[in-house]
């Protein structure tokens, strides 16, 4: 989505929808956060939407009680878009 001004969803011939893909991402995206921890010795990972994380009682009491290993953000790409407006996976 960085080479290109405008995107396209077009299922079955139609457009579905056409948009920036910043504008795509803002109006349908969900950013969120990831976190990977040690839980009994085993790897963990749990997501937490990023608005409003500063307030979210869960991922508080996680940070308090377990070894963190990475912490990440993550933005909604245009292909989990695409499948959220339309209901159908894209096709190779």
């Amino acid at each position: 989505d960085e080479l290109c001004d405008r995107v396209a969803f077009i299922v079955d011939g139609r457009i579905a929808l056409i948009d920036t893909p910043r504008q795509l991402k803002l109006q349908y995206g969900r950013a969120s956060v990831q976190v990977e921890y040690h839980v009994n010795g085993r790897m963990s990972q749990q997501e937490f939407p990023l608005p409003g994380l500063g307030d979210n009682g869960s991922f508080l009491h996680l940070l308090k009680t377990q070894p963190v290993e990475t912490i990440h953000t993550q933005e909604a790409t245009l292909e989990n878009i695409f499948i959220q407006v339309t209901g159908r996976a894209l096709i190779a």
